[in-house]
């Protein structure tokens, strides 16, 4: 879990250099081939879904917008919070916290109380989240005070309708040792399972071609430097493409305008 803490934290810290870089490029190329999908329905529309049409368009525009404002924000507030402190350093804090919250809220240790296990499940998720973000200063809140958020969520718990065992019973039965014995193998299942994932998502991260651009960022780079200008170049190419295409679907309507009104 901490290497695949380690190499989204690699992945996450490349993306922000690259969108720094060709972040507008991406934003206008993203814009202008909405605009072309748009235009192309409505060459061949009907009347009738033209307002639906313009809709879908405007919705897709406004949120590929928020998207990247949205990134930018992150960007930003990560690099002032980030000021004057080594990432290196930052990194390890980032590490031994998140470790030890892992370890006390991880929901496995209450199978038996299906209340306490979700509540714990919950914990968990805000936790790692804040980790694939980087967000050490949400660890060290958490951190301070673990009690205080595992209330707030108990209370979130309280309020939505209760979780009940499927049978109502007490979940050792009659056989305490041999329902003991299953609740471990469970646990030990669950365990099993996860380790499984982690690993197929340690393998999958280490082949990405963001990893390989973030060692090409930190060991060559001369070699980071001509691959930005090869993405700033195709995108280039990309627009350019796209607004000679968006022009020529403009006259087409134009034409298919002038054809309505001598009909």
């Amino acid at each position: 879990m901490t290497e695949e803490c380690e190499l989204r934290a690699n992945i996450r810290e490349v993306l922000e250099a690259v969108l720094e870089r060709i972040g507008d490029l991406q934003r206008k190329a993203d814009l202008l081939k909405v605009e072309a999908e748009f235009l192309r329905k409505k060459i061949s529309e009907e009347r009738k879904d033209s307002a639906e049409n313009e809709k879908s368009w405007k919705r897709k525009k406004k949120k590929i917008n928020q998207e990247y404002e949205q990134a930018y924000r992150r960007s930003s507030t990560r690099k002032k919070k980030n000021k004057g402190e080594q990432p290196q350093k930052k990194k390890s804090r980032l590490k031994k916290i998140w470790k030890k919250l892992v370890k006390l809220f991880h929901p496995d240790r209450h199978m038996k109380d299906a209340k306490e296990k979700e509540a714990y499940e919950e914990l968990t998720k805000i936790v790692n989240q804040a980790k694939n973000d980087g967000d050490l200063e949400k660890l060290e809140e958490i951190a301070k005070d673990p009690e205080k958020f595992l209330a707030e969520v108990r209370e979130h718990h309280a309020k939505s309708d209760s979780v009940e065992t499927s049978d109502g019973k007490s979940p050792r039965g009659k056989n305490g040792f041999m329902e003991e014995e299953k609740e471990l193998q469970k646990t030990l299942d669950s365990i099993l399972k996860e380790l499984f994932l982690i690993r197929k998502t340690i393998r999958n991260l280490r082949r990405s071609q963001e990893i390989v651009l973030w060692v090409m960022w930190k060991k060559e780079p001369i070699e980071f430097e001509h691959a930005m200008w090869e993405m700033e170049r195709e995108l280039k190419s990309q627009i350019k493409t796209l607004e000679k295409v968006i022009e020529k679907m403009d006259e087409k309507l134009s034409e298919k305008e002038k054809e309505k009104w001598a009909a």
